[in-house]
This record gives structure tokens, C-alpha cells and sequence, in this order.
């Protein structure tokens, strides 16, 4: 258990390593008194500049009084200079191999400063009660875990907390896992890193072909940091302002990305061609003959069949055909009448002579 200033001090970058996840930190190991108006300074060269007043007073206050209650006001004071010397700290975090003077070549570069410092600003806020637990201050400063504490860099606080969401929603990430991922960087590698998850989470690496790809992804950086260094226009003004600008100037930004994104996706998708398929139509029957009417032959009365009935329909049947026609029951058939029997040849029959033919 640390028990004293000096251990604080000792331990601080091992416990900033420990709930960061990076490979390694570049502090040197020597602290230095900061001169005026600087609250806390990771130096290129690796030594830490810390505040008398700000900073090494009120930690070192808390082991005069080690588990006693405090006033929100003193634990407040001693969550602040905590956070300070966590963001510090965050500035010399980096992956294997990384060097100070690489990073301070890529920290004056435009966009660099203002996301390393929201990055290590907005990660230190996130996990300053990971780093109070891990260093045991919860139990020295009973209440220090609920204590009140701004962020600083208002300009940048709200632009690193909206990229990194949206970085975290393209890549279908948890909650803060870019954040984690850009804090392990240095400012050399943050960039190339932001520009990697937003590369790799799009379409493009199936569509642009590589030796374009450099190119696409340098685009897509330089765009960014031009939009990262103009919130260093907001600095000067107060937090309020200059969050609510930071905010409206990195929604516009993100905008612009995801158009950006798709206008590459349509540029580098291959237009599908037409296959013209040519086919011989079939044969197709040839038109039957028109048929001609014919009118039948009138039968002469001699070779007419006599035996065979008249069909022959009166204007009364012909509307009766057509009445049972219409309700799909054949007309009844007419036949004509035969015509009557003649009556057998009678024998004259004698008539009496008259008187006048008797007379002789």
C-alpha cells in the first residue's frame, strides 16, 4: 500500500501503463517542479513537469491524513491534480519501439496537437477512477471516487468524444475501445490509426485496387486534420462556447467523412457490363389457308331426296330456335307435314235417266 508522496510519484507511470493497455511509456523516471502558469508538462525528453501548488501540495496532503473525511472543496482539489497527472502520463504512452522524437515531429503536424491532447484529455477523464483504485487513493481519500471534475481542452474534448463514437459505431466496436486504441499511440501513430479503422470498416479495401489505396487513405487523413486544426480557433474562448463550437464544427466534419466514403465506394465500384445474347427465334407454323365459301349446289327437284325430312324453318320457329339457343337447349326440329292420302278412285255411280231422257 502507498503510503506516502514519494511512493505515489514512483508507482503513477506503472499504474497509467497497467489500466491503459500500451506496450510501453516513455518517462524517463524524473519529475521537475513546472514553472509558472503550466499545471503539468510531458516533456520530449521524457521528464515530468508537475505544478508545486496544483499538483504536489494537495496529493501530498492526502497522506497527512490518511482515511479521515474531507471537504467535497479538498477532494475535488486532490481529484484534479490527479487528473493531471494522469493525462501527463497518457502523453508518454505509446507501442513498442515508439520514440519522443517521432512523435513530436507528428504532434506539430496540423491536427496533431489537438487530438493528442483531446485524446489523453477525454481517456484520463474516462478512467481517472480506474487509476485512483489501482493506486489505492480510494481507501487514503475516503469519497474521492464521487468527486467533481471539468475536463480541460474544451476546444477538443467534444470532437475526440463524437470521432471516437463514430469510430467505435463503423467498426462495430464497444463503447471507448478506439479511445483505448488511439491513447496507445503516440502522436505519430494516432492518426494512421483513426484512419485504419475508418478504412478498414468501409467497403474500399474490396474495391480499391492497391497500389491506390495509399492514396485514398492520405486523403482521408489530410481532410481530417485540416478539420482538427481549426478547433485551435476556439481555445481562447470560454468552455461553454468553445465545446458547443467544437461540437458543431466535428458533426459537420463526420458529415462530410461518411460522403467522402461513399463518393469513393461509387468511384471505385466497376460498372456491371451489358452481355448482348444473341439467339436464332424459332420457326414459327406457317398461316393456314384462308378458306373460301363455296356455295353448295342447289339439288334439282329430280335428284332431290324426297325421303329425306324438310328442315326448312317457318319465322315463328326460327325465333323459337333462337330463344332455346340462348338458354343452350337445341331447337326442337320441324318437320314438315306429309301431305294427305288421296282417296281411293270410286266407281261412278249410275244416275237416273230423267224424264226428259226416257222420252222416246
Amino acid at each position: 500500500m502507498i503510503t506516502s508522496l514519494e511512493g505515489l510519484l514512483e508507482r503513477h507511470a506503472w499504474a497509467a501503463l497497467r489500466i491503459s493497455g500500451a506496450d510501453q511509456s516513455s518517462w524517463s523516471g524524473e519529475i521537475v517542479e513546472a514553472g509558472d502558469g503550466i499545471l503539468g508538462l510531458a516533456h520530449w525528453d521524457g521528464t515530468l513537469h508537475l505544478d508545486r501548488e496544483s499538483i504536489l501540495e494537495p496529493l501530498s496532503e492526502l497522506y497527512d491524513r490518511p482515511g479521515e473525511p474531507r471537504s467535497d472543496a479538498e477532494l475535488s482539489r486532490c481529484r484534479e491534480a490527479l487528473m493531471t497527472l494522469l493525462h501527463e502520463q497518457s502523453h508518454f504512452l505509446g507501442p513498442a519501439g515508439a520514440t519522443q522524437e517521432a512523435a513530436r515531429a507528428a504532434f506539430e503536424l496540423p491536427g496533431g496537437r489537438a487530438l493528442e491532447e483531446g485524446v489523453a484529455e477525454v481517456w484520463a477523464h474516462d478512467h481517472l477512477n480506474d487509476y485512483i483504485r489501482e493506486l489505492g487513493i480510494d481507501k487514503v481519500a475516503p469519497g474521492i471516487l464521487h468527486a467533481h471534475s471539468e475536463p480541460s481542452y474544451a476546444a477538443f474534448v467534444p470532437a475526440v468524444r463524437l470521432f471516437s463514437a463514430d469510430l467505435d459505431r463503423q467498426t462495430g466496436s464497444p463503447a471507448g475501445q478506439s479511445l483505448h486504441l488511439l491513447n496507445r499511440q503516440t502522436a505519430e501513430g494516432q492518426w494512421p490509426q483513426a484512419v485504419a479503422l475508418i478504412y478498414q470498416s468501409s467497403r474500399l479495401p474490396h474495391l480499391v485496387p492497391p497500389d491506390q489505396a495509399p492514396a485514398v487513405r492520405l486523403h482521408l487523413e489530410q481532410a481530417l486534420r485540416t478539420s482538427f486544426k481549426g478547433l485551435e480557433l476556439y481555445e481562447p474562448f470560454p468552455r461553454g462556447f468553445a465545446a458547443s463550437r467544437s461540437h458543431a464544427a466535428t458533426t459537420r466534419t463526420l458529415s462530410f467523412l461518411h460522403q467522402e466514403l461513399a463518393t469513393a465506394e461509387r468511384h471505385y465500384t466497376p460498372t456491371p457490363t451489358r452481355t448482348r445474347i444473341h439467339l436464332t427465334p424459332p420457326r414459327l407454323p406457317a398461316p393456314p389457308s384462308p378458306v373460301t365459301n363455296t356455295p353448295m349446289p342447289t339439288p334439282s327437284p329430280a335428284s332431290a331426296d324426297t325421303s329425306a325430312p324438310a328442315h326448312r324453318l317457318r319465322p315463328t320457329d326460327s325465333h323459337q330456335a333462337a330463344l332455346h339457343a340462348f338458354a343452350g337447349i337445341s331447337p326442337p326440329t320441324h318437320r314438315a307435314p306429309s301431305p294427305p292420302t288421296a282417296p281411293p278412285p270410286t266407281t261412278p255411280t249410275a244416275v237416273p235417266a230423267t224424264a226428259k231422257e226416257m222420252e222416246p
